[in-house]
Formats: structure tokens, C-alpha cells, sequence
């Protein structure tokens, strides 16, 4: 009885209790049991379900001997199911009630039967008046269905002008490329020079071709961009998608574009494809072939700071005749490199390979593919007192190669190259001694040496995200945080052409100590920005959120985990925007100066740009000496400057100017 009062506590105490109480119908004393079914049923009355699953045992014991437990059973059983008489009783006198009602409902089912029957009359007669009229409004609805389709075209045209940059005939190719199969949108990625990253982020897309085509038209020029895509589709064999777009461009009326008044009428003729570390010798090489009368493209040499990187090498690349790779192990792994062969090869440009160091042949990556059909040319292993790292073999073989393709400009030719006659080791001996009258002609010429480039005063502590839609903007954030003495890291301000563009990244956000993100709608749509963001969730670094325009908060897609807990600083107003003042900059101080410390001696970094000659500073004015960094950006620099600047670069360098002195000495 106990048991059955705790039981009746809640349901769990009720299914240990009843538990119990089966296990003494089984094993216990029999002379309990009906004791034991009666408080079952006082447990099982409150909780029927825990009762529910003991009905096999209670079934069982119907057939039980001992006096008065069948009828305990019984009852119990029973109440399982739901019978009682009184229910039974109920349930008659609920199907008479239903029957007396049935019999009534029978006789007015008889008289509506009748008044339907002279309903249905005059409805025919309005049917015949309907008929008439969906005859009308058919062909109402024909002339509306022309109306819709033309609606639709228009928004689609609207849709494509404002949401895409890629060309109207790229959503019916999306169509055929977005079916999975061998020769889908991801080999066409992989023909563009895009890499996993990319193409995994795309795939999550609902229009992943769409949405690669876009980036690529972002980042490229449109006639180079639609030659690319045009040609990687025909040589995968997707005609059906190439066919489209010929269609549309011949629908168009496409013309070849004229160059820019800006571009250079006559480019120079040789592209020089190289990996940044080695630029040193690169810079050699191109020397070189200047005095054979080959003018280079080389990015240091066509590229300022502002420029727009892959821009900038597709014109060059564009504009010349051949390309130089200068092949290295970190070259292979370059994503900007493995790009620019990608489109030489788009291009149908001639590729020279140069094995400037070591490199398995073909070396790995997606450069396999291009390079496993061309024989490279030796250019390392060799080493003489005139700076040459390459057998003169080489050099003339290069030479010869790049006669198949480009005539040498006559008027830069050197007497070195004018008979491609090898420079004979005597001779560099001579013009090495210390007598040489080369090096005098040198020394009194006044030339300084080349001045070393200016290492940065310190290191970015503020790292600037955003889309370039708001450059103007940003640009002028930079100033005014740098001038409150917080150094900031800004794409622009601290990268240069030929940059490792993911590389540079890395290192300004790992070196960073908070990330400022300029968050507009196309910021949150932009793949590179995402990756800015992810890093800086990754490392731990803290996140400032700057609101530019109407965005919604978090920010859908990837960016919404990394923002979800921020609170941004509404920055939507453009005299904020404009001037960074006010409130909403004072409260973004507060949030930087939390983690970054400002310096009140702090400049901008400074690197001179590499080759530039000391004698360049005899050209500007006494008033006011600056050496020019960047576009918009200079360095002053003192008289005294000058000198200190000048002079122990120019002892130091000694050796150097010897080494390039074999023209003079042969002139």
C-alpha cells in the first residue's frame, strides 16, 4: 500500500512501482497476488501507460487458479480497452439518436433532390452565358501572357545589370555548365586559373557558374575575359557552350577593341613571368635583354601603387610577343604566376621557360599540364666576375628563341650582343683588376650605386578590410588614423605590382593586433574579402565592423558566424565617411586604442622602388628634396641626407659596378 501511494508521486516513480509489483506476480507468494492486482490498478488508474505495457502479464494470469485473481484481472483488462457497461449502454442510445436522425435527414434529401432537379435546369442555361465567357477571357489571357514574357525580359536584363558583371549571354551557359558531369563549370575554373578554395566556395553557390563568371569578370578586362572563356570552352570540347556565346558576339557586332589613349603604342614585346623572390635576377636578365635589344615587361617597371594588379599584367601580357617564365620551385606554387601562364596560354602566347633554379620538369601544379609540351632552357649553375649566373650558351640560345617571335630593336642594341659574340673571361679579368680603366671611366663618371631598399619604420598595427567600391573612403580612413598615430595596413599603401597577393595578406593580418572591416552589400559578396574575415576569425584577431551602407546584421552568407556577436559602429553617413569626425570616428578610436597602441612618431612605410639610382635625387628641387615612393606619396629627405645616402652606398658597391662595367670595357 505504500509502494502504491508512492507510485501515484509521477510517472517515473510509477513504472519502478508497477515493475516491482509484476515481478511479485511472477515470483511471489500467490496468495498476494490479488492484494498486489488491486494496487496495480490504484497505480495504473493515474498512469495508464505504464499499466498499458504490463498487459501481457495481466493476460496471462487469466488463467490462473488461485481464487478471485481472474476476477481482478478482468477489470483491469477492461479498463486497458475501455469497456465498461455503462459505456456499452452509452453507445447504444448514441446509434439510435444517430439512426432517428438518419431517417429524418432521408426525407429532406428527398425534397432538395427534387428542387435540384429544377436547379440543374437553370444552371444549364447559365452555363451556355459561361461558355461565352471563357471564350472571352482566353483570349484575354493570350494577350497577357505576351505582356508577362516581355515583363520578365526585362527584369532579367535589369536583374543582370545591377546584381552581375559578367555578359547577358552567361546565364544560358550557366545552364548547360552547372550540370554535373566531366566538362562542367569546375573544369572551366580550373582552365581559368582559379584554385580549390575557389571553386569549393562556388559550389555552395545555387548558380555556381554564374557566380564564377561574375569574379571573372570582376577581375578582368571584358574582350581579353570573353576570349578566355570563349577559347577554354572549345578546347574542353563544350561547343554547345561556345556556340552561344559566338551567337551573341556576332549578334553584337564585337570589334576589336582600339587601345586606350593612355596604353603604350608600341608595348614591349617580351613578358617576364617571375616569382618575386628571385627578382634580383630577374632584374639582371631583363638588363640583358634590353642590350640585345629586347624591351621587357617587367611589373616593377610598369607598375605604381594604386595600380590594379591583375589589370596592369593583363595589358602587358596583352601587348607582348612572347612570355619568359622564370621557373623556380616557389614559382610552380605561386598562385599569381600559375595565373599569368594560365593566360599566355589562353592568349596563345609563345611561353619560354627559363630554369632560373633547381625544378623538377614539368614542375607540379596546374603549370604541368602547359609546360610538359615545351623544353625549358638551363639558366642557373654558371657564375662570372660580371654578375652572370648563366652560361653564355643559354643566354644566346634565349636569343635565338626570341628572334622566332620578336625582331630585336636595333637602336638598343649593345656592342656586346650586336654579333651575340660570349664575353671572354680575360677580359672580365682585366676590367676587375684594380688598374682597369673601365672602372676608373666608372668612378669618375659621378654614377652612385644602386641605394638598398628602405626597410618599413614598423609594422602595421591596424589592418584595413574592405571592397574597393569605397577606396576613396578608406583611403581617407588611413589617413586619419595614421595620422593619430596608428599605422595601418592598407592593400594599396603596402603592395606593389608582382606582390604574392594572398601572401601579403597573411602577413598584414597575422602582424596585425585588430582588423577594421568596412562592411557594404557588395563587401559581404566579395570572395577575397571573405577570406579576409575568415583568417582574422581564425587567428583570434579582434573584428571593428564599420557600417558604410544599408547592410542587414549580421551580413548574410559566410561572414554572418564571424559578425553575429559584434556590434558595428554606424559609419552610413557620408560627412563621416568624408571627413572621419565626430562621434562615430571618436568611438572607433576608442575600439582601436583597446588593442593597438598609438605612436605619436610613427610614419607611413616607405619602400623605394627597387632599381631606382641615387643620382635621381640630383634632380630635385634644393627647396624641398623628396624621393618619390608611390603615387601621392613621398619621403623628404635632407642635404645632409643626401650625402650620408650617397656616399657609403656608393663604397660598398664597388664590386657591383665592376661587375657591370663589360660594356664600357669593350666600348
Amino acid at each position: 500500500e505504500v509502494l502504491s501511494i508512492v507510485g501515484l508521486y509521477n510517472e517515473e516513480y510509477a513504472e519502478r512501482i508497477v515493475a516491482f509489483f509484476t515481478d511479485q506476480l511472477t515470483s511471489g507468494d500467490v496468495m498476494y497476488q490479488s492484494s498486489v492486482l488491486m494496487f496495480m490498478k490504484t497505480v495504473g488508474g493515474r498512469y495508464k501507460s505504464v499499466l498499458e505495457k504490463r498487459r501481457p502479464q495481466l493476460t496471462a494470469l487469466l488463467k490462473s487458479t488461485q481464487p478471485g485473481v481472474s476476477e481482478c484481472v478482468q477489470p483491469l483488462l477492461d479498463y486497458l480497452d475501455d469497456r465498461s457497461l455503462m459505456s456499452l449502454e452509452q453507445d447504444i442510445q448514441e446509434q439510435q439518436e444517430e439512426v432517428g436522425k438518419l431517417d429524418e435527414r432521408v426525407s429532406e434529401t428527398e425534397e432538395k433532390v427534387e428542387e435540384l432537379q429544377d436547379d440543374v435546369t437553370d444552371q444549364r442555361q447559365q452555363l451556355g452565358e459561361v461558355k461565352e465567357d471563357v471564350q472571352q477571357q482566353g483570349e484575354k489571357l493570350t494577350e497577357l501572357e505576351y505582356v508577362v514574357d516581355e515583363t520578365v525580359e526585362k527584369v532579367e536584363e535589369i536583374d543582370h545589370k545591377t546584381l552581375s558583371a559578367a555578359p547577358a549571354w552567361s546565364r544560358d551557359v550557366s545552364l548547360l555548365m552547372n550540370e554535373e558531369g566531366d566538362y562542367d563549370w569546375r573544369f572551366l575554373a580550373v582552365r581559368l586559373g582559379y584554385g580549390p578554395e575557389d571553386i569549393r566556395a562556388w559550389a555552395t553557390n545555387a548558380d555556381p557558374t554564374m557566380a564564377m563568371l561574375n569574379e571573372w569578370y570582376n577581375t578582368h578586362r571584358s574582350s581579353e575575359a570573353t576570349y578566355a572563356v570563349l577559347k577554354s570552352l572549345q578546347e574542353m570540347g563544350r561547343t554547345d557552350a561556345a556556340e552561344i556565346i559566338e551567337t551573341a558576339m556576332e549578334e553584337a557586332g564585337a570589334a576589336v577593341p582600339e587601345p586606350a589613349a593612355d596604353e603604350p603604342t608600341n608595348p614591349p614585346p617580351v613578358f617576364i613571368s617571375y616569382q618575386w623572390d628571385i627578382q634580383d635576377k630577374v632584374k639582371l636578365i631583363k638588363e640583358h635583354l634590353n642590350m640585345a635589344g629586347y624591351d621587357s615587361w617587367m611589373d616593377i617597371g610598369q607598375m605604381g601603387g594604386g595600380d590594379q594588379l591583375y589589370a596592369k599584367i593583363d595589358k602587358g601580357m596583352r601587348g607582348a610577343k612572347v612570355v619568359l617564365a622564370m621557373v623556380t620551385p616557389k614559382y610552380a606554387e605561386s598562385e599569381n604566376c600559375n595565373h599569368e601562364i594560365n593566360l599566355a596560354n589562353l592568349l596563345n602566347k609563345p611561353i619560354i621557360p627559363l630554369l632560373v633554379e633547381n625544378t623538377p620538369w614539368p614542375p607540379p601544379g596546374s603549370m604541368s599540364m602547359i609546360f610538359s609540351q615545351l623544353l625549358y632552357i638551363m639558366f642557373h649553375g654558371a657564375s662570372s666576375s660580371s654578375g652572370k649566373f648563366w652560361p653564355d650558351s643559354s643566354f644566346y640560345e634565349l636569343l635565338g628563341q626570341l628572334a622566332y617571335h620578336a625582331a630585336p630593336d636595333q637602336d638598343l642594341i649593345t656592342d656586346e650582343y650586336r654579333n651575340w659574340t660570349p664575353v671572354v673571361e680575360k677580359k672580365e679579368e682585366k676590367e676587375s683588376s684594380p688598374d682597369s680603366p673601365a672602372k676608373n671611366k666608372e668612378n669618375s663618371s659621378g654614377e652612385p650605386a644602386e641605394e638598398k631598399e628602405a626597410e618599413p619604420v614598423l609594422n602595421p598595427e591596424v589592418f584595413l578590410s574592405y571592397q574597393w567600391g569605397h577606396q576613396p573612403q578608406v583611403k581617407a580612413l588611413y589617413s586619419q588614423l595614421t595620422s593619430q598615430g596608428f599605422p595601418c595596413w592598407m592593400d594599396i599603401q603596402q603592395m606593389g605590382g608582382g606582390d604574392a597577393l594572398y601572401g601579403k595578406i597573411d602577413k598584414g593580418i597575422r602582424s596585425a593586433k585588430v582588423v577594421v572591416s568596412c562592411v557594404t552589400p557588395k563587401y559581404t559578396l566579395s570572395a577575397n574579402c571573405r577570406r579576409e574575415v575568415s583568417l582574422a576569425d581564425a587567428l583570434r584577431k579582434p573584428i571593428v565592423p564599420l557600417l558604410l551602407e544599408d547592410t542587414s546584421w549580421p551580413p548574410e552568407g559566410p561572414m554572418s558566424m564571424a559578425f553575429t556577436e559584434l556590434l558595428y559602429i554606424d559609419c552610413r553617413d557620408d560627412r563621416t565617411q568624408n571627413d572621419w569626425q565626430g562621434d562615430k570616428f571618436e568611438e572607433l578610436m576608442l575600439q582601436v586604442s583597446r588593442y593597438a597602441s598609438p605612436n605619436p612618431k610613427s610614419v607611413l612605410p616607405s619602400t623605394k622602388p627597387p632599381g631606382a639610382q641615387a643620382n635621381k635625387v640630383d634632380k630635385i628641387t634644393p627647396a624641398q628634396p623628396t624621393v618619390t615612393d608611390k603615387p601621392g606619396k613621398t619621403v623628404q629627405i635632407t642635404e645632409n641626407a643626401q650625402l650620408t645616402a650617397t656616399m657609403p652606398n656608393a663604397q660598398n658597391n664597388t664590386g657591383k659596378n665592376k661587375k657591370k662595367s663589360s660594356t664600357c670595357s669593350i666600348l
